[in-house]
């Protein structure tokens, strides 16, 4: 079972260093492309765009296909465009990958949390999805860096091949360690789904969380050099930080004593508390470390218990609920992207933070609107 659940959280590490990978070789990939670095952006914030329209009704459209064969489906998918990715002649071709990779985006995040679930089902929920989970929290904390440091070293396109390669090696575990796991063909009408008010709630929910958290972490590097005035060399060792601490959060949100809506509750609370201390931190400058600690600990608690709290609220419907959430977070990663795009320039760090704190003040609102 273990091993199981291992090839599954290997499977999310590869497509989470994968969805994120532009953001590190931003401009490695521009230079090679010869385009600008804000067309390279386009590919991240399309991608995640993309991800929130599809997600449900192409989870919708597997949901009769055996999880085993989708699972290795999605796998082959990923490792396949990443090697086409490294050799790419355009940036044409290099869009056109990304948004074959987008559809398969937000099928394997909608099945993955009740593929777990269905595989230990003798677990609590939050444990078993922390456990599949893991391969994210890992991908922050040591993937991403790893990938990018490859891509200034050897090149960005040998940093997609090696991505390439693991996506190619975890297809092989998933064929010889997955059992079949027949899916139930399920005709539904995505009108109805949206009828249901508990899965409108799940993707309003996990949208007003993620995006109060990605307002102001994707431009955290801008803000690490605004607020305590990082210097370069100190960047990746700060990124490392926070995802590592990331690791440590999944692991706690996996045996918290607490529902996974009240963990999402004290995450929002944990968000704003970050922001403060971020703000803090310009007055000592040393304590930059542990909140970056903190902050990496709160971002994995919310994206373990959105997930976890999304299966607990539609015990019946675990795959549309997580497809609902994969909706909502995507959506959430667009739009906190845009908003810190729009405010940073003209506000600053500051305006960006107070953004932040806004935006998670109102995701708390929403998480008390709980629908009956």
């Amino acid at each position: 079972m273990i091993f199981r659940i291992l090839i599954l959280s290997l499977g999310a590490f590869v497509w989470q260093v994968t969805e994120i990978l532009p953001i590190g070789l931003l401009t490695d990939i521009a230079h090679g492309l010869n385009v600008s670095e804000s067309q390279i952006g386009l590919l991240v914030t399309g991608y995640a765009w993309l991800v929130a329209l599809t997600a449900i009704p192409l989870t919708i459209a597997c949901s009769g296909v055996d999880r085993r064969i989708l699972v290795a489906a999605l796998m082959a998918l990923v490792g396949s465009v990443n090697l086409l990715s490294a050799l790419t002649p355009n940036y044409t071709v290099m869009a056109l990958l990304r948004v074959a990779l987008a559809l398969g985006h937000g099928v394997f995040w909608s099945i993955l949390s009740s593929l777990a679930v269905r595989l230990a089902p003798q677990l609590p929920i939050a444990r078993v999805t922390g456990m599949a989970f893991t391969g994210v929290a890992v991908a922050f904390a040591g993937g991403i860096p790893l990938a990018s440091a490859i891509g200034h070293w050897a090149g960005w396109r040998a940093a997609f091949s090696l991505t390439g390669v693991l996506g190619v090696g975890v297809l092989a575990g998933v064929l010889v360690l997955l059992p079949p796991m027949p899916g139930v063909r399920r005709h539904i009408d995505i009108r109805h789904l949206l009828r249901q008010p508990v899965l409108r709630y799940i993707a309003i929910l996990t949208a007003c969380a993620v995006t109060a958290h990605f307002t102001a972490y994707t431009y955290i590097v801008p803000l690490l050099k605004k607020l305590v005035l990082a210097p370069d060399a100190q960047i990746p060792l700060m990124l490392l930080v926070f995802g590592g601490a990331g690791v440590i959060g999944n692991w706690i949100g996996g045996r918290l004593p607490f529902s996974a809506g009240r963990t999402v509750g004290l995450s929002l609370v944990g968000l704003v508390l970050s922001y403060g201390l971020l703000v803090g931190s310009t007055y000592a400058t040393s304590a930059i470390w542990l909140v970056l600690a903190l902050w990496g600990i709160i971002a994995a608690l919310i994206n373990l218990a959105m997930q976890s709290y999304a299966l607990e609220l539609a015990p019946n419907q675990h795959e549309a609920a997580a497809s609902f959430c994969v909706t909502g977070f995507n959506a959430g990663i667009g739009t906190g992207a845009l908003v810190g795009g729009l405010v940073l320039p003209a506000g600053g760090a500051f305006a960006i933070i107070g953004t932040g704190v806004v935006l998670a003040c109102i995701a708390m609102a929403v998480l008390r609107a709980k629908p009956a």
